[in-house]
């Protein structure tokens, strides 16, 4: 998917696949709100129990510090999908210019001898539009595995909360539920960034 081609049907395809990746890049946004929710709801449960939640207090407070931080880097990988979308758009439109002035060309059509300049520059745009895509497409790359590299810690927090729950004294078994919220959620998340990984690497 790093290089944009000049054929049309690859071109569609490639601009359907950022498409989808932008639709994950979405899904791990609201996920990661939910992260956030869950780990306020955690802070809440934990200050009901008192003194033996703290330490679980203290890993939902972690874990909401990671969801925004999550957030963040999800919406810088959201804006450079947007230039994605808008590059691979203009470069189609490029490519549909250049093979009407190709034909120009070849056909002999009236004007075809002032086309042939205007052929090179729309060239020199297209290899610069691909430039910027394929530029775009490694700092993607570069974003997702830091994002990945983020949800490890993410990861290590909601085990660590499943730990904690276990000393809640009697809201051990809501501290216990919570916790298992916390790890499904952070699964889906990573589960869904693995799957965004390979779908850039196709």
């Amino acid at each position: 998917m790093g290089e944009i081609k000049d054929d049309t049907a690859d071109q569609a395809a490639d601009l359907r696949r950022v498409v989808m990746v932008n639709e994950d890049i979405k899904k791990v946004i609201r996920i990661s709100s939910e992260v956030n929710l869950v780990a306020l709801n955690a802070m809440l449960v934990a200050k009901r129990s008192g003194e033996k939640s703290r330490g679980f207090a203290v890993v939902s407070s972690e874990l909401r510090v990671f969801s925004r931080k999550l957030e963040v880097a999800m919406t810088g990988l959201g804006a450079l999908i947007f230039g994605l979308v808008r590059d691979a758009a203009a470069m189609q439109k490029q490519s549909r210019e250049r093979r009407h002035w190709l034909n120009t060309v070849a056909h002999g059509g009236p004007g075809a001898d002032l086309v042939a300049p205007m052929l090179a520059r729309k060239e020199e745009t297209m290899g610069s539009t691909g430039q910027e895509i394929r530029s775009d497409w490694h700092k993607l790359q570069i974003q997702l595995g830091r994002v990945l590299q983020m949800c490890e810690t993410g990861g290590a927090l909601s085990r660590s909360a499943k730990i904690e729950a276990v000393y809640g004294g009697d809201m051990s078994a809501t501290l216990k539920q919570v916790a298992n919220q916390i790890e499904e959620t952070v699964n889906e998340i990573f589960s869904t960034l693995k799957l965004l990984r390979t779908q850039l690497a196709e």
